[in-house]
This record gives C-alpha cells, sequence and structure tokens, in this order.
C-alpha cells in the first residue's frame, strides 16, 4: 500500500493565497485613500492673494463648487474601489469556484454513467488539497477494483478443477470480497 501524503494543516486554500488578497485589498484601498487625498490637497491649497477682499471673494468662489466637488470626489473614490474591490473577488472567485466546478463536473460524470476521472487543478488555483484527497481515494477505489478482479479471476481459476474445489473457493471469494468491501461502509 502507498504511503500516504501529508495534508495542509491551513485549510482548503493556502494561507499565502489569503495573504496575497488581503495585501492586494489593502493595497488598492491605500491608493484609493492616497489618490483621494492627492485630489483635495491639489484643490484645497491653492495661495490666497495678499489682500482681504482677495481672499473673501476667492474663498466665496471656493464655496461655490466645493460641495459639488467633494460629492464628486467621494463618488470616483467609491467607484473606482468598488471596480477594483470586483476584478479582485471574480479573481478570487474563479480560483476557489473553478475546482469546485470540475470536481462537481467529475461527480456528474460518474453518476451519469461515464468512467470516474481525476481532477487536475490549473495553475494558481486554490483548493488543491481537496482536489488531491478526490484524486487518492479515487486511485484507492481502482486499487480496490483490481483486487477485487483478481479475487473474481482466482475462483474462476479453481472453479475449472471440481465442484467441491470450485463451491469453497467460491465461499472464499465471497468472504474476502465482503472484507474488502466493509471499508467502504
Amino acid at each position: 500500500m502507498k504511503a500516504r501524503r501529508p495534508r495542509k494543516a491551513a485549510g482548503m486554500t493556502e494561507r499565502g493565497y489569503a495573504m496575497r488578497f488581503s495585501a492586494m485589498l489593502l493595497l488598492v484601498f491605500s491608493l484609493g485613500g492616497v489618490s483621494l487625498f492627492l485630489a483635495f490637497y491639489v484643490i484645497l491649497t491653492q495661495p490666497f492673494p495678499p489682500t482681504y477682499s482677495g481672499v473673501y471673494f476667492a474663498l466665496r468662489n471656493l464655496s461655490a463648487f466645493l460641495v459639488p466637488m467633494l460629492v464628486f470626489s467621494m463618488l470616483a473614490y467609491a467607484l473606482l474601489l468598488s471596480v477594483a474591490v470586483a476584478i479582485l473577488c471574480g479573481i478570487a472567485f474563479h480560483k476557489i469556484a473553478g475546482p469546485l466546478y470540475r470536481m462537481e463536473r467529475a461527480l456528474e460524470n460518474y453518476e451519469s454513467g461515464e468512467s470516474i476521472r481525476a481532477v487536475f487543478l490549473r495553475e494558481g488555483d486554490q483548493l488543491v488539497a481537496l482536489a488531491d484527497a478526490y484524486n487518492c481515494f479515487l486511485t484507492r477505489l481502482r486499487e480496490g477494483r483490481r483486487d477485487w478482479l483478481a479475487v473474481m479471476e482466482h475462483a474462476e481459476r479453481l472453479c475449472l478443477q471440481d465442484a467441491d474445489t470450485c463451491r469453497a473457493e467460491r465461499i472464499d471469494a465471497l468472504v474476502r470480497l465482503s472484507a474488502m468491501l466493509s471499508r467502504y461502509r
């Protein structure tokens, strides 16, 4: 019997993947905040004229477009962040839901009567531990099937000798098959 590979303790997805996703999300929010700050800084740090009346008219002109400017800036910030987060989530969804979809298709193909196939993942996909466990189960199932067939073929070969040997060998084969199948309960 083959030795089992050690499983990851972190769960189904890689710890590094979750950290990279969190870092990208933090980077998107940080860049959005910095760009919003720079926009406000450039707009609101215009030098004032040296006279009182010049400052008065500059503030009066600034107050006319300050609220629309703030609303537009915040709307642009929210829109850009929403698009960036949607793209990041779409990539994450693709890397997690894709393997689940492939596993679901493999099981549906089996249910429809086709042969069982191993599931292979793309580069960068998550849930590698789940796919490895499924493929390991599939390998063990195929090995079990080979063992069952070997037991039955051995019993058939001995049945060619005489009736007593045939009956005893069939009973022995059924006992061994029952023991082999008992691990699938």
